[in-house]
């Protein structure tokens, strides 16, 4: 299994099949944006966009943001989709801890 970020310059590559995964989890937000505004904010750096793959196949799918709040800093996983949470999420976790750490934020949420 493989967890990585898709640099932005390439997200059309894998965009259809993101689209399936990370649609349901775009739901939740109760139309306060779309999948296209995702992609929109990914284009822009705004969210960074994770997958985690088995083989060639996706599994799912993740995007990140730093926020900067006026007493510390967070890394957010905005949206989460996909399947074998169990699986994935050891391998997930070191990897995005590592990359809150790196941009001086205070936690995860």
């Amino acid at each position: 299994m493989i967890f990585s970020a898709v640099p932005k310059q390439v997200i059309d590559i894998v965009w259809d099949d993101v689209v399936k995964i990370l649609e349901p989890a775009v739901k939740t937000a109760k139309g306060k944006l779309s999948v296209k505004d995702v992609y929109d904010y990914i284009s822009e750096g705004f969210y960074e966009l994770w997958v985690v793959m088995d083989g060639k196949k996706m599994i799912a799918v993740i995007t990140t943001r730093v926020i900067e709040y006026p007493e510390r800093r967070a890394l957010a996983m905005d949206f989460i989709g996909g399947t074998r949470m169990k699986e994935w999420l050891p391998i997930v976790m070191p990897v995005l801890e590592e990359l809150g750490k790196t941009n001086k934020c205070s936690h995860i949420e």
